[in-house]
């Protein structure tokens, strides 16, 4: 009990209250709605990402935490832990009321905690150094994907099999899209994701030595027939046109293809990247399981 009376001691000490109608409960509703104007920030609902957020020491800017849950003593010791450590890291912490809770979240039901983060930059060029002297990458290129989910979906898929980065081509959707951040579990921020022009990413992804191996309808090889040894780049292209037709054409590409036994003619593009990357992954990492 004195542990708890604790932790909540320094939890109200670090918070402020904060009206319904305050700027900062908006800004929360604006990102979770996906209309806040700075495209930097993104929103998490929920305490599932605490540890993953200090480990990647992701900038937090605002948590909320439902206040009257803290008062009322019911909120449990490992809540208390987790808020605590939010709080710390906050630029901003802030006690809001239950109301306020069910105004911010997009749940069924409601979330009672609310992280609001800035996303992390990177560029290609940070990886010249990281990759150096490692010959064993496996990287995802994303061609036009237009759905936030299946981009979180990808990502989730990519970081679970153990790729190094992302790179984000023709643009489509943003990374701070309150749906594809949910749909990644963490991984949108855990991935270092690059967002580029396709000339730089083939130009840069050619003079790294990397192969690209391009999930194409127009393939003839069994995608568990490619060689995924080496600096590997999957591309995966738009959920209705594809791949650009410049990866065809871009040096160390090879096409693959997952085979159809049924009458549709391709998977959901977030379930075609899942089995390709695993198949990478577990090509390339298979002595790490």
């Amino acid at each position: 009990m004195e542990k708890a009376d604790n932790l909540k001691t320094q939890i109200l000490n670090k918070s402020k209250l904060c009206g319904i109608s305050s700027e900062e409960v908006s800004l929360a509703k604006e990102l979770v709605n996906n209309k806040c104007k700075n495209k930097n920030l993104f929103i998490v609902e929920g305490l599932w990402a605490t540890e993953k957020l200090i480990s990647q020491n992701i900038k937090v800017t605002h948590f909320f935490y439902n206040a009257d849950k803290l008062n009322s003593d019911s909120e449990t010791y490992e809540n208390l832990e987790k808020i605590a450590k939010m709080s710390s890291l906050a630029d901003k912490t802030y006690g809001i009321s239950e109301k306020a809770c069910k105004k911010i979240s997009d749940r069924d039901g409601f979330d009672e905690y609310f992280v609001v983060a800035e996303l992390p930059k990177y560029t290609l060029a940070d990886f010249e150094n990281k990759i150096y002297n490692n010959n064993n990458i496996l990287a995802i290129v994303m061609d036009g994907l237009e759905q936030p989910g299946n981009i979180g979906a990808i990502l989730r898929s990519c970081d679970c099999a153990g790729a190094t980065l992302a790179i984000i081509v023709n643009k489509k959707a943003n990374l701070s899209h309150s749906r594809l951040v949910r749909s990644s579990l963490g991984a949108s921020f855990m991935i270092p994701a690059i967002e580029t022009n396709i000339e730089t990413a083939q130009d840069w992804l050619i003079k790294n030595n990397f192969k690209c191996v391009i999930t194409d309808l127009q393939a003839k090889k069994n995608f568990k027939e490619a060689d995924y040894s080496g600096r590997i780049a999957i591309v995966m292209g738009n959920e209705h046109t594809g791949i650009s037709d410049s990866w065809r054409k871009t040096k160390n590409a090879e096409s693959i293809i997952i085979p159809m036994l049924g009458s549709c003619e391709s998977l959901n593009v977030g379930f075609a990247a899942t089995l390709v990357a695993y198949e990478a992954g577990l090509q390339k990492f298979k002595n790490n399981i």
